[in-house]
């Protein structure tokens, strides 16, 4: 049985209350009139089928209470199960893409554990002790609705509200309008034993869920989440999306875990109140690359969908207040117009959720995990290795760059969306965002890149190849020593990509470049008389780099090196 299934379960208990209640009404209407009673009598003959009623109520459903609190038990210990089923499956994927787990040992992890069985043990007793007391509840006000209608009945006869049925109608009308709210909320807010289930139930089982979570998470050492949106998200929480917490709720996380806010702070103000739509996710700072907070215009639609939503439900509950009332008023005239405003506020309704379905923020772009390749999309790149032609296969990135990785090269998540990032940034270095003809990045295996080199830019073929190497040397600064800015993460892509901005500016002037010695003259001479400059201004080339210097003292120098690394020393503050 679902939560679904129990919310229905506890309405059709609701109706059926309603309904006999109804049913005893139209048939002593039947007997007063065939037997000529007055008012007096008709009210001492419901009385007595009142308290039949109370005794079949509280023989009937309360078996069926026994029952339904028995499944929710089952249901909250499963949603449990699921959380721990799930967050393995999902950390299992994540060591299978480079995630090292740190399992932990020791007495507090032992105790974390009875805790938290006794936490969910609690949970399962708060939660049918509270639905016991609703049940309770609405079997007292069902009993007391038909106790003050039998005698309201009489008062609206007396003051000449016309004819039997009106009388009834009128005496009933406000249990029909708001059904048997039997609930009350700390706000004053009453709801009806099926709201408040559903709302009691998804709650229990949400925190049931989350406390599985927690658990896997504490097996592997694991206690970092980062907050994420489902089903559009819930704007109330809209300000801890996309932010990482310390799980020291269901994770086992303590303040120690790192430089993050504990995410019991967050609960305590407010995230994942009942009804509450956003969850949390497992964060790897070695694998992961957050999305960063929901923007101005996500926040906006947020708002926007809320506002959608409550005029939705206004919509619903008007649609079934009516729809109580014309099912069960006494007077035909009643009945249709009860029918007319419930066929209105049904259409009312359906076309608010039509919209609401209309949502527009993507699910698909609020992933804050986002994986390196696309399946879909494969590229082959020929270059040159050690003089032989070699065919590099590659698929398409799912970053926002035209990126693509060699099949034989695997990158963590963090290290491939930190590189798409820093090219991006590298455009805008050089003014170059909204160019329509960027290279294709290609990154390749250090046995595929065949030279010793952590970037190459390629202008006849209009692409640059990156070593992989790049990405998982632990020594940057030794890598790149050679170059100007070896510190720096940018500086080897920057350069290859001022090349590919002075092969654009010879495109745009001759068209595609064919001859590739013919360009690089080119550039010597372009390059020739802007180094001379330098070194005419007391500059020393070897204060650039080791590279720019090495190409300075060749027999045949590279200006356009060198002052590619004058540039990039000069772009990047340095």
């Amino acid at each position: 049985m679902s939560d679904y299934d129990i919310g229905k379960a506890f309405e059709e208990i609701e109706n059926e209350l309603i309904d006999s209640m109804m049913r005893n009404f139209s048939r002593h209407r039947a007997e007063e009139t065939k037997e000529g009673y007055n008012w007096t009598q008709w009210q001492a003959e419901q009385l007595k089928a009142l308290e039949e009623y109370r005794k079949t109520n509280a023989q009937k459903f309360g078996k069926q209470f026994k029952s339904i609190n028995s499944k929710v038990e089952e249901m909250i210990h499963t949603a449990r199960a699921d959380g721990n089923a799930e967050q393995e499956v999902k950390i299992l994927e994540a060591i299978k893409n480079g995630f090292t787990p740190h399992m932990p040992t020791g007495a507090s992890t032992g105790e974390f554990f009875k805790v938290n069985n006794r936490k969910l043990n609690a949970l399962v007793k708060s939660t049918t002790d509270d639905l016991k007391r609703a049940e309770t509840a609405v079997l007292r006000m069902s009993n007391d609705k038909y106790r003050k209608a039998i005698f309201n009945a009489q008062v609206y006869a007396n003051t000449g509200a016309g004819t039997y049925e009106k009388a009834v109608d009128m005496a009933c009308k406000d249990m029909l309008n708001a059904g048997l709210n039997c609930v009350e909320y700390k706000n004053g807010a009453r709801h009806t034993l099926s709201d408040y289930a559903d709302m009691a139930i998804k709650t229990a089982n949400k925190r049931a869920y989350l406390r599985g979570e927690g658990e896997e998470r504490a097996k592997y050492g694991l206690s970092l989440v980062v907050v994420n949106s489902r089903q559009g998200g819930c704007p109330d929480c809209a300000k801890y999306i996309g932010k990482v917490f310390i799980d020291d709720v269901y994770s086992n996380g303590k303040k120690s875990d790192g430089d993050y806010p504990l995410l019991s702070t967050a609960i305590a103000e407010g995230l994942f109140h009942p009804r509450c739509k956003d969850s949390t996710s497992t964060h790897y700072p070695e694998l992961d690359d957050l999305s960063g907070p929901l923007s101005d215009d996500e926040l906006a639609e947020l708002d926007r969908q809320r506002g959608l939503e409550v005029q939705q439900q206004h919509a619903e509950k008007q649609a079934e207040r009516f729809d109580r009332r014309a099912k069960y008023s006494l007077d035909e005239d009643n009945k249709k117009f009860a029918k007319a405003r419930a066929d209105e506020w049904h259409d009312r309704a359906e076309k608010l959720s039509e919209k609401t379905r209309d949502f527009t923020i993507d699910d698909s772009k609020q992933k804050y995990y986002k994986p390196v390749v696309d399946d879909g999309e494969e590229k082959d790149f020929n270059r040159k290795n050690s003089g032989k032609k070699i065919t590099v296969k590659a698929h398409k990135t799912m970053g926002s760059n035209d990126i693509y990785l060699s099949d034989k090269v695997k990158l963590k998540r963090k290290q491939f969306h930190k590189f798409d990032k820093n090219v991006t940034k590298i455009y805008e270095m050089l003014g170059q965002s909204k160019s329509e003809n960027k290279p294709a990045i290609c990154i390749l295996s250090p046995e595929e890149m065949g030279k010793n080199a952590v970037a190459t830019y390629i202008p006849t073929d209009n692409v640059l190849t990156v070593n992989s190497a790049y990405f998982i040397t632990k020594n940057l600064a030794e890598l790149q020593k050679p170059f100007a800015c070896p510190d720096s993460e940018l500086s080897s892509v920057l350069h290859e990509l001022i090349h590919w901005q002075d092969a654009e500016k010879y495109r745009q002037k001759f068209g595609e470049i064919t001859d590739y010695n013919a360009y690089c003259d080119y550039l010597n001479k372009i390059y020739a008389p802007k180094v001379e400059k330098l070194i005419n201004s007391g500059y020393n080339i070897s204060d650039i780099s080791e590279y720019a210097y090495r190409k300075m003292m060749e027999i045949k120098p590279e200006f356009d090196e060198i002052f590619d690394e004058y540039r990039v020393k000069t772009l990047l503050g340095e």
